[in-house]
């Protein structure tokens, strides 16, 4: 994976908004972008958000786009600084092996909670691999907030 890298930081609509070129990523690949954007005097922005790599553009270049509200204003005539990671998101389930089993333990062996099952003892090892699935991008929040990413208006040209 080639190292995305921030294009642009713009104020619109009271948020920080990134613009960030991934154009050697895998498109459609889900791909989570955190970080933080920072100004002398106090102002940050936190971000956090999965999103789908999309397809590049005509020219090749392709960009993905990350909302957040800053903990104070801005101010003109200063750097911002970011600090952006981003990385392929999955969720792998493991579970112990089961001796004499396939890979799918019986559901009566299994604690019907928490509470019920057995301390995990020195040495124990969780390496049955149950499930792997990719990340989906995130939906749209809460209070008016958008998914990152949703607004054609960020388009670069």
């Amino acid at each position: 994976m080639s190292n995305p890298y921030v294009t642009k930081v713009t104020f619109l609509s009271k948020q920080i908004v990134l613009t960030i070129q991934v154009d050697e990523l895998t498109p459609g690949d889900s791909i989570e972008i955190s970080g933080h954007a920072t100004q002398n005097g106090g102002a940050f922005a936190v971000f956090n958000d999965i999103q789908q790599v999309p397809k590049p553009n005509l020219d090749g270049t392709a960009f993905m786009y990350v909302k957040a509200s800053p903990s104070e204003e801005f101010k003109k005539g200063h750097p911002v600084t970011v600090v952006l990671r981003a990385a392929r998101v999955w969720t792998t389930v493991l579970g112990e092996p089961q001796s004499g089993q396939g890979s799918s333990p019986d559901a009566a062996m299994l604690p019907t909670s928490p509470d019920d099952a057995e301390p995990a003892g020195e040495g124990t090892t969780w390496s049955d691999v149950r499930k792997v699935t990719y990340a989906a991008p995130l939906s749209t929040g809460d209070a008016g907030q958008t998914s990152t990413g949703s607004g054609a208006s960020f388009q670069d040209t």
